[in-house]
């Protein structure tokens, strides 16, 4: 019975990753956020650019902390997780606090700079 278990929660991990994965293509596709969401009065694109790239370099220092912190969480409660068969969700939910942190810290640096949301 719990080789079934673990299987059917993993089969939904699958498709929630091919989920997650068609959105990071669909985005990519689109093109970057950053260089199209922000804008400041009298600034050019390489300017954008610029600034875009450091606050990015400032996104994944956030996320690099936040995964430290959710690797310090598995270390700790993973083997709770493995015996209510919730690692998956789990991982799960800590890949999206990761980017979740990214894009807080990439969004508040570009405000901090001066820029805001194109409408």
């Amino acid at each position: 019975m719990r080789v079934w278990q673990g299987a059917r929660i993993g089969g939904g991990m699958r498709c929630g990753g091919a989920a997650l994965a068609a959105m990071v293509t669909l985005a990519a596709c689109v093109g970057s956020p950053a260089e199209l969401r922000w804008a400041r009065a009298g600034t050019d694109d390489a300017t954008v650019a610029r600034e875009a790239n450091d606050c990015r370099a400032q996104a994944r220092a956030a996320m690099q902390t936040q995964k430290g912190i959710n690797e310090d969480r598995s270390a700790t409660l993973g083997r709770n997780w493995a015996l209510s068969y919730t690692t998956g969700l789990q991982d799960q939910t800590m890949r999206e606090q990761d980017a979740a942190a990214g894009e807080r810290a990439f969004n508040a640096c570009m405000r901090a700079k001066g820029f805001s949301p194109k409408a």
